[in-house]
């Protein structure tokens, strides 16, 4: 998959992952990285839903802001 070394180290053993190790980090690490992707889309969502309702009711950009 990747030729990148991943070191990790539990207590005072440091130690290279290989094989089905480096495989299942490698997994997890980009399932990760696409659940803050996708967390980080509805927060920014959710800001966008605060801001909308806010210039209905007529505050300004600054007021906003200073609210959010």
């Amino acid at each position: 998959m990747a030729t990148e070394k991943i070191i990790i180290q539990i207590g005072d053993e440091v130690q290279e992952l290989k094989g089905a190790f480096k495989e299942a980090y490698l997994a997890q690490r980009e399932a990760d990285q696409f659940n803050d992707k996708q967390r980080q889309a509805k927060l920014e969502a959710l800001k966008q839903t605060k801001v909308s309702a806010y210039t209905k009711l007529g505050l300004t950009t600054e007021e906003i802001d200073a609210i959010l």
